[in-house]
């Protein structure tokens, strides 16, 4: 089982491999994962913690108690893999893919690709897009 993907950041990896994802999420991921995701992305953990929602407050409980609930770390692996589509898009350049997932584009009604995917719907549309930028099909 290949735990890495090419061009994809190493704590990423995980969490984009199918294979006992469900049971880590059920379980609920560590706090530290959400640090991970967010450097990954280029933004803080609260920006973060917005694109999940988690009010700071209740972030704070999950620090303290060092998991993520089922749900948070099913939104937190739906933005995972979005930021893991970016880097492959981007053919690894860090850079490139934080900058893309932090700019609002038209075709999302003007919001960045992490903000749209605070929802799951936003999430899909976000996927399609990266889906036709690598088809180059751009309308």
């Amino acid at each position: 089982m290949q735990l890495y993907k090419q061009g994809v950041p190493g704590p990423l990896s995980p969490l984009l491999v199918r294979e006992g994802v469900v049971t880590v999420v059920r379980r609920g991921l560590p706090f530290p994962m959400l640090d991970e995701v967010a450097a990954a992305a280029g933004v803080g953990r609260l920006a973060m913690a917005r694109v999940i929602g988690l009010s700071p407050t209740t972030m704070t409980r999950r620090r303290k108690s060092g998991a993520l609930t089922t749900e948070e770390s099913d939104r937190l692996v739906r933005v995972a893999r979005l930021v893991g589509m970016v880097y492959e898009l981007m053919r690894g350049d860090g850079e490139a893919a934080r900058r893309w997932l932090g700019e609002g584009h038209e075709l999302i009604e003007g919001e960045s690709p992490l903000e749209r995917a605070s929802t799951e719907v936003g999430g899909r549309e976000v996927e399609q897009l990266i889906g036709r930028l690598r088809h180059g099909t751009f309308s």
